[in-house]
């Protein structure tokens, strides 16, 4: 009879840098060895991540195609256990993550999921973006949720047709389907793979915004996309006004558009555990708000442009 009651899954496309490290930790946990399996899913990773998973007593498995919805499914679709518990592999956990899990799933029947934590010595970026933050977040996040395997197929997983935000599309499907969501931050995990220079900073903010016109109902109902119409705009007007040579409307747009950020870097503070003590952070604070407009603006245009081409290759007149 088969023992397994914990199925984790780790999706994973060249983490050669983390995805030991994950492993580990998964090792090192206090939940009984035999009740719960690893599966490993490669997303045609080209380095060592796979010679390095093997190395562990993991099942590791090839979903070469796909987006990382896909790759999660792969992995449930091979699990055994009676929950699965999925995890990013840039990510650690502390050792009593799998019992502390299981005894809430047992004890109240709902889907879970914790927080994401920095590591201990966090690059500047990390500081300045993440600022341990005092409330968890609204959805899930793709790198610590537990779910009962029957509900997971109930819902029919992850959706595969978005390449990012499947965690909190699925978050969204188990709610309109009457099922109970609970983030605590007793299974917060640490995140190794929070962007550490600029370019991985900017293109993360472009990869998590490229589906804005594929999730539309979403996209409308988030009030941070309206800021960044604003910020669109502004910009907009202010070149449109160099080019024009109308100098004094340029300054005024020039102005709009540097105030903008503020209003991010002012939740940002609000919501952190140490809102004076983040303060001294401040320009590097303010300065991603600025990168992640910039970021988000290119991942919408992107998303236009899918969408355009999309609309064009379903077109009856397109041959």
């Amino acid at each position: 009879m088969d023992t397994i009651k914990v199925s984790v899954i780790i999706p994973f496309y060249n983490e050669e840098q983390f995805i030991g490290q994950c492993l580990s930790a998964l090792e090192a946990q206090d939940y009984p060895r035999e009740l719960f399996e690893v599966i490993a899913v490669d997303n045609n990773s080209t380095d060592k991540s796979t010679e390095i998973a093997k190395q562990f007593n993991v099942n590791v498995i090839n979903q070469p195609i796909g987006t990382v919805g896909a790759v999660r499914n792969a992995g449930a679709k091979s699990a055994r256990g009676q929950y699965l518990a999925f995890i990013d592999a840039d990510c650690i956990v502390q050792p009593n993550w799998l019992s502390l899990a299981v005894n809430a799933m047992e004890t109240e029947n709902a889907t879970y999921g914790g927080g994401y934590s920095i590591r201990n010595s966090p690059y500047w970026i990390e500081k300045a973006w993440l600022l341990e933050p005092r409330v968890l977040p609204k959805e899930l996040l793709g790198g610590c949720i537990f779910i009962k395997k029957t509900v997971f197929f109930d819902i029919s997983g992850f959706d595969e047709t978005i390449t990012s935000g499947e965690d909190t599309k699925l978050s969204q499907t188990l709610r309109e389907n009457n099922y109970d969501v609970k983030i605590i931050s007793d299974l917060n995990i640490i995140h190794l793979g929070n962007p550490v220079t600029l370019k991985h900073f900017f293109y993360r903010q472009v990869w998590h915004s490229e589906n804005y016109f594929q999730n539309w109902p979403d996209t409308i109902k988030d009030p941070t996309f309206y800021l960044l119409l604003m910020f669109i705009l502004s910009t907009t007007s202010f070149i449109a006004c160099v080019l024009s040579r109308s100098s004094a409307l340029a300054l005024i747009f020039l102005t709009i558009t540097l105030i903008i950020p503020t209003a991010l870097t002012a939740k940002r503070l609000l919501r952190s555990e140490n809102a004076l003590e983040n303060i001294t952070y401040l320009p590097a604070i303010y300065f991603l708000d600025l990168v992640y407009l910039v970021g988000r603006t290119a991942g919408l245009a992107k998303s236009l442009s899918r969408a355009v081409l999309g609309s064009l290759l379903s077109s009856p007149n397109h041959q």
